[in-house]
């Protein structure tokens, strides 16, 4: 049977009794705890742990799955992989055990045909149920059922509580004689591959240990597709089944020599096993949205399996580019049960060669720093290789995978040491955060209140005055600076990179008014780093606080500016590309995000086009508060979901049909309020990552202008329209190319004058020519014109000097001489020149402060030169 009748055939089977077939959620889960999604039960996790209702109660999924706990294992097993397909049922309180035993039963040995005698069960060792249920309810002889420990036949809990339960496992006999008399399933010799996996939810495990009953019990299953596959097959290893054959295949066309799949374990990782399985985790990977990076998340695993794929490529001579040809075999095996793999293909091998392109330099970089060595080194000393780290930008595991090629073991507590030497120095250097307050006293603990998307003027009671060192003070005189704490403020704080608003405070008590300089949220509420103008500030005084509100608009115009940018992007580019940070100031934005090229010119026109399109539709912003989830459902993107996550309404920032974001910034009212928006800007500014620099409204205006003043100036310099500018300096540029050919042309014809002029007074010794003068030029014309004469005149030799920035210079050629060294010739006329010099028998060159002596060292190489030849 082929994987995908088996995949049909169990979804059918479920279906048919009573169960809703669901997709298959992303390889990124929708949980915070989680970086991958690794089995069939995790989309359904808030279920199982009673966070909400079921939709039904009974579903059957075939769920993609990424794994990394056993990399290193993948290519020495038939059956280890990061990326595979769970086939799974589930039940939400329906039925329980014998249900899903029986169910079980049924598909394997009526659907399937499998013979009864060949399969096996273990169960938890006190799980009498479930080995009651095998025993008497299927029939199966109690020599085939296995009790083991709760390390192998008990799930849960994950952390110290929640769900858990006892599971039972079913076993294949490949029919290999018993390695012993105690072979069974539990046992590695091979004899038994486990094909499913049926978890009892029984009990919610307390902090303390005990156990307590569910109120609702629940079944998880999971049955893995390749194993599954390799039995109905009859082959021994997954790798062997149809779902990794067609990548083999090709994988074969790179190769030399045949290969071959092992059917057992192999001591060391079998490289093309390695890059067929990598290649299926990377494609699924990058079509679910994970982009590779250098920081700690789901990018950084990506690295990691993109490390190992062309590290084993690299050992078989295919070159990372190469691997282009493995993802049509993926694609063209599963893209028509994951359609995004089909869509998102031409993104997969773009990542791809960027990765390649990443691997390559690394390895080169790597590989020239292991040659500076010491000889004999053993072992790569923790300071080293935080260098390498650190000032090279070569990732740890890069750095650990190469030494091993190398036989070199590396230092990692000496590492470890440095890295933390390194974060204490980055402490000392701390930027404003809310200058360290700490002291409950200081400052309300409630948070304070934002009142700025509204009104830019808000009256309210001082409540607290810090110094520069976060102590409180009873009063902030003018001249002096310090931070001020007010219950509510219209004064937007520094955060989701929107900078702070600036401003002023007018004291209603008594004579005052401070300049608002910064504003930074803090523990214990929001702080205005502010200078005092005049008068002075104590607490308890009635203050206005006024947001200087021109900036702020201009702030404004930024931040939805941004958003517009964000959504062009991703129509551009594709559903990968996320913020990654950004930066908004005045009418000034620089937006990161997640891309793994540059862009090309005309795809950068494109969302410049994009964005600037909805300001002209001038759109009406709608901002709202919604629960998390309900603003997810109705399509927000949320960047950095941990920020909200725990709240229970966040604010939504929608431009209609073009954005709708989690945001807690502030915006225009109409996108037309925005006015000009003209891209910078696009570069790199870390692997994976890429920046936008933009600018909008009057600064854009002004930009423009000063383009426009350019393209006049330009026009007058050309004597050309301003509409023919680009085609009058095309053709200036194209006369002066040409000029430069001709004058090219020229000079070569003057030189060649130049050199058969001297080469004619060229003297004759014993056959060899002999010449020596003094000539105009820098020293590498100098050179070029000595190699000109030597190629004229044959065997002979030949010393030229100039003088160059003060200095004499001398450079002498020997053609076919053996007798007369180029290098004694250059120190003979060098000394006169109060210096030295030196090189090859046939070229030397050298000079000294001395260059008015230049005919009298020329005149002393010639000497030395005819003292050669005459002995000669």
């Amino acid at each position: 049977m082929k994987s995908a009748e088996l995949r049909r055939a169990f979804l059918e089977y479920f279906r048919g009794e009573g169960h809703v077939i669901l997709p298959s959620s992303s390889l990124v889960p929708n949980d915070p705890t989680l970086l991958f999604t690794s089995a069939g039960m995790v989309q359904f996790k808030d279920i199982f742990w009673g966070k909400v209702p079921p939709r039904y109660p009974r579903v059957t999924t075939c769920q993609k799955c990424f794994r990394t706990t056993d990399l290193e294992r993948v290519g020495t097993t038939p059956y280890h992989h990061t990326f595979f397909e769970m086939l799974g049922n589930f039940s939400f309180g329906d039925y329980f055990k014998e249900g899903a035993i029986a169910l079980a039963w049924r598909f394997l040995t009526r659907e399937l045909g499998l013979p009864k005698e060949r399969l096996w069960v273990s169960v938890y060792e006190e799980d009498e149920e479930a080995y009651a249920i095998w025993r008497d309810g299927i029939g199966l002889p109690p020599e085939r059922i296995v009790r083991l420990s709760k390390d192998q036949n008990w799930w849960g809990p994950v952390g110290n509580s929640g769900p858990c339960g006892p599971d039972t496992e079913i076993y294949w006999d490949w029919g290999d004689p018993p390695c012993g008399p105690d072979c069974k399933p539990s046992c590695d010799c091979g004899k038994f591959s486990e094909v499913w996996n049926l978890v009892f939810m029984q009990y919610d495990a307390q902090p303390d240990g005990t156990l307590k009953e569910l109120a609702k019990k629940n079944i998880d299953t999971g049955m893995g597709l390749e194993r599954m596959s390799a039995v109905l097959q009859g082959v021994r290893s997954n790798f062997a089944t149809d779902l990794f054959q067609p990548i083999l295949e090709e994988l074969g066309r790179l190769l030399p020599s045949p290969l071959e799949v092992p059917r057992g374990p192999t001591p060391e990782p079998y490289p093309p096993l390695v890059l067929a399985d990598h290649i299926r985790a990377v494609v699924f990977l990058v079509a679910d949205g994970v982009l590779p990076d250098s920081e700690e998340s789901r990018g950084s695993v990506l690295r990691k399996v993109f490390l190992r794929m062309f590290r084993h490529a690299d050992r078989l001579g295919i070159p990372g580019p190469a691997l282009l040809r493995l993802v049509e075999p993926v694609v063209a095996t599963l893209g028509g049960v994951y359609p995004e793999i089909v869509e998102r293909r031409a993104l997969v091998e773009r990542v791809i060669l960027a990765e390649a392109e990443v691997f390559r330099r690394r390895k080169e970089a790597l590989d020239r720093l292991l040659a500076r060595l010491p000889a004999g080194t053993r072992v790569v000393s923790g300071e080293v290789a935080f260098t390498w780290y650190d000032t090279h930008g070569i990732p740890r595991d890069f750095i650990e995978a190469e030494a091993q090629e190398h036989g070199l073991s590396v230092d990692w507590d000496g590492f470890e040491r440095e890295l933390q030497a390194q974060r204490a120095r980055s402490r000392h250097t701390v930027a404003y955060d809310t200058v360290g307050v700490t002291s409950a006293d200081a400052v309300a603990a409630r948070p304070t209140k934002f009142v700025g998307y509204h009104t830019l003027v808000a009256e309210t009671a001082l409540e607290a005055i810090l110094d520069e060192a976060g102590r409180p003070q009873a009063v902030l005189s003018a001249g002096a600076e310090g931070h001020l704490g007010f219950p509510e403020t219209p004064f937007y704080a520094e955060a989701g990179g929107q900078i702070a608003d600036t401003g002023w405070v007018e004291n209603l008590s008594r004579p005052g008014r401070a300049e608002v300089l910064d504003v930074q949220k803090g523990p214990h509420g929001t702080l205005h780093k502010v200078r005092v103008l005049e008068g002075e500030f104590r607490p308890g005084d009635r203050c206005r606080l006024l947001v200087d509100e021109p900036r702020r608009k201009a702030i404004q115009r930024a931040h939805t500016a941004t958003h517009l940018l964000h959504a062009a992007l991703r129509q551009v580019l594709g559903e990968h590309v996320i913020q990654a940070g950004s930066w908004v100031g005045p009418e000034e934005l620089r937006f990161d995000f997640t891309h793994f090229a540059p862009l090309a010119p005309e795809e950068l026109a494109r969302v410049e086009e994009l964005a600037f399109a909805a300001v002209l539709r001038d759109l009406e912003l709608r901002i709202e508060e919604l629960p998390l989830e309900e603003a997810k459902r109705r399509g927000a993107i949320a960047h950095f979901e941990e920020e909200y996550r725990g709240k229970e309404r966040v604010r939504v920032v929608q431009v209609p049909g073009v954005s709708m974001e989690l945001c807690g910034g502030t915006h225009v009212s109409r996108t037309g309020e925005i006015g000009p928006l003209v891209i910078l800007s696009e570069e790199s500014v870390a692997a994976g990552t890429r920046r936008i620099r933009a600018l909008v409204g009057e600064r854009a205006r002004r930009y423009l202008a000063e383009l426009r003043a350019e393209r006049r100036k330009l026009a007058a310099l050309l004597e050309a329209p301003e509409g023919e500018v680009l085609a009058k300096a095309e053709k200036v540029l194209a006369e002066l190319s040409g000029l430069r050919k001709e004058s090219e042309r020229l000079r070569e014809e003057l030189a060649l004058l130049r050199a058969r002029e001297l080469a004619a007074r060229a003297e004759e010794v014993n056959g060899t020519k002999l010449l020596g003068a003094v000539v105009e030029g820098d020293p590498e014309a100098v050179k070029a014109l000595a190699d000109r004469l030597a190629e004229l005149l044959g065997r002979s030799v030949v010393v030229l000097g100039t003088a160059h920035a003060g200095r004499g210079f001398l450079v002498a050629k020997v053609l076919g001489v053996e007798k007369v060294s180029a290098g004694d010739l250059v120190k003979a006329g060098a000394q006169v020149l109060g210096g030295s010099g030196g090189g090859r028998p046939t070229f030397a060159q050298g000079g000294g402060p001395k260059a008015e002596n230049l005919p009298q060292a020329v005149a002393a190489a010639l000497a030395r030169a005819r003292s050669s030849l005459a002995a000669a």
